[in-house]
């Protein structure tokens, strides 16, 4: 009795099938594109940051006018590698690095004239086999100094800090685009406060500054 042609097509067509199955080879699985050497070589950079903080409205303070123009200078230090474990990738595939930063800033519209000190903290950076773009998130804490005036302006209603020390806290967000394997550049969203924390009082209101605004750095990695 002949086999009906249909059943040989069908025997023609599951064969390779069959075939992979026995194969005692492992299966291969797409290759994820090799990290860039900045990403790998590379354990710390240094670079430089301006942009400017618009004050956030505090009905605590009555300050309106507040504008401050930071330069500061940031050593940041590679903690870990990116790992491209399939369990650890996807979205949220990257790296942390440390934060220590020295700034100053001029007050270009408010009571006090400067503000300089520290800021130190974490940052994440979300990284992509293959991108040259790498979007970022850190938060820092840190002091600094003022000059204080601890009074109310008189034209602009606006409040001075209760004292030349003060502490600080910061949020940014943002992205890092690799110019070179060496050189970059950061740009990012960023929110500080500074407050002393109550130390002022009860001679002395404490006087909470809040401000967000942009920022830009160039940097270098070693």
């Amino acid at each position: 009795m002949k086999t009906p042609s249909y059943r040989i097509l069908i025997a023609l067509m599951l064969a390779p099938l069959a075939l992979q199955a026995d194969d005692p080879r492992p299966i291969r699985k797409a290759s994820v594109p090799p990290l860039r050497s900045s990403e790998t070589a590379k354990d710390y950079d240094l670079s430089l940051e301006t942009g400017a903080g618009f004050l956030v409205s505090d009905v605590r303070t009555n300050n309106k006018g507040y504008t401050l123009v930071p330069a500061e200078m940031t050593l940041s230090l590679k903690l870990d590698d990116v790992s491209l474990d399939d369990e650890l990738g996807g979205i949220l595939r990257g790296n942390t690095e440390f934060v220590f930063r020295a700034f100053g800033m001029a007050v270009k519209e408010g009571i006090e004239e400067r503000f300089v000190g520290m800021q130190y903290g974490p940052r994440y950076n979300f990284v992509q086999p293959g991108w040259d773009i790498v979007p970022f998130i850190e938060g820092n804490v840190g002091f600094g100094f003022t000059d204080s005036r601890g009074y109310v302006d008189p034209v602009k209603g606006q409040q001075g800090q209760g004292q030349d020390f003060c502490f600080n806290f910061g949020i940014g967000l943002g992205f890092r685009y690799d110019i070179s394997p060496s050189w970059f550049m950061r740009v990012a969203g960023n929110y500080t406060h500074f407050s002393n924390g109550g130390l002022s009082e009860p001679g002395r209101k404490n006087r909470a500054l809040d401000a967000a605004g942009p920022q830009l750095t160039f940097g270098y990695r070693f």
